[in-house]
């Protein structure tokens, strides 16, 4: 009996050591893989700076640092960013903890709190979410385009991102018939969640986000000041190529006013994906197919895009661009950000990369959008 037993001990920790040796095995051709990929892509997009990380699971598969931040100055893994449209993945995820903790209701229409504001009484915080209320996109206002490229530095209010939304008393559609995305949307959100809470959103994020993840160096913008080190990042949006990191962020709204860093946004992409800080009714309205919404793939959920299996954002604004990739089946995050080089000057680098490492590595999860 003994023997038997010290043979199925052997064989368990050889069939142990040959399933971690096959693990170690495919982790480490995949870090070559993308490694690789992203040193070949950096050369060919010639853009000025490129940071990037992947993670299966807890374990970190790679994060590497390409280029410069300025002129001399290399860029580093732990320099902070502006995440841009990946905040909205978190005030997505912020609307059902409050949810969940009764603090409010996706059926809450938001006259309750913005009685004044257009078609209040008909738009709920459900369609606020997966982008279905039908109020016009700001960022297509050309006023406020012409705007925001006169005056960089200038703080815009959430009072005139709406007001550029509105001014014409007229929506996209009839509230909860469609769905069309709409930065607008978000800064309406923010609004009504602060009324709701009685708390202010940087409050709010830290409350039920930031400090239960340990996220140490995310954090919401006030102003345009950027904790060092800062990534920075460079635009020809005004006719010159110029520094464009400390442009006053103030005019994403609530679409964009998180910075973090490439290791914090690998922290938050797992937690993120797997619905860490939700309960599994909440974790699926947050994914699903809002009613309105075109029935191809991909669709847009509750602050992200869903494509083949993948959870993604794609920000691109004032020289920086992002892609945030999470896919639930193989526990994988991807996030890769660029800089625009004086060279090259277009725009969403980063998201064209994270797609072609999807598309070469795991064709049959290749992100399509």
């Amino acid at each position: 009996m003994k023997k038997l037993l010290l043979l199925f001990s052997l064989l368990s920790f050889l069939i142990f050591l040959l399933t971690d040796s096959q693990i170690y095995c495919q982790t480490s051709g995949m870090k070559d893989s993308i490694r690789n990929m992203l040193v070949e892509m950096k050369q060919e997009t010639h853009v000025k700076s490129l940071v990037a990380g992947v993670w299966k699971g807890d374990q970190e598969i790679l994060t590497l640092a390409l280029g410069e931040s300025m002129t001399s100055v290399p860029a580093d893994i732990g320099m902070s960013l502006r995440i841009g449209g990946i905040s909205e993945t978190f005030i997505g995820t912020l609307v059902m903890i409050l949810v969940d903790k009764g603090k409010i209701k996706l059926e809450d229409k938001i006259s309750k709190c913005l009685p004044d504001l257009l078609a209040a009484d008909k738009v709920t915080v459900g369609m606020l979410i997966k982008n279905t209320a039908g109020y016009k996109d700001y960022v297509l206002n050309k006023d406020f385009v012409n705007l925001i490229t006169q005056e960089p530095f200038r703080y815009i209010s959430w009072k005139e991102i709406i007001n550029y939304s509105t001014s014409d008393g007229q929506l996209n559609f009839p509230p909860g018939t469609q769905q069309r995305y709409s930065h607008t949307e978000f800064t309406i959100l923010g609004e009504v969640l602060e009324k709701a809470t009685g708390q202010l959103m940087p409050e709010l994020y830290e409350e039920y986000i930031f400090r239960p993840l340990n996220l140490e160096h995310t954090g919401y913008s006030k102003n345009a000041e950027l904790p060092c080190p800062a990534l920075h990042a460079f635009s020809s949006d005004r006719g010159i190529y110029e520094d464009a990191t400390y442009w006053n962020p103030s005019w994403t709204g609530e679409s964009g006013p998180l910075y973090s860093t490439i290791p914090d946004l690998g922290k938050w992409a797992l937690k993120f994906g797997k619905g860490s800080l939700l309960t599994p009714h909440s974790f699926d309205v947050r994914v699903g197919r809002p009613e309105g919404a075109n029935h191809s793939d991909p669709y847009f959920a509750s602050g992200f895009g869903v494509s083949n299996g993948w959870y993604f954002q794609n920000p691109s604004y004032s020289g920086y661009s992002g892609a945030f990739g999470y896919l639930p089946a193989k526990e994988l995050a991807i996030i890769i950000f660029t800089t625009q080089s004086e060279e090259n000057k277009t725009e969403g680098q980063a998201f064209q990369i994270l797609q072609e490492i999807t598309k070469k590595l795991m064709p049959e999860n290749a992100i399509k959008f």
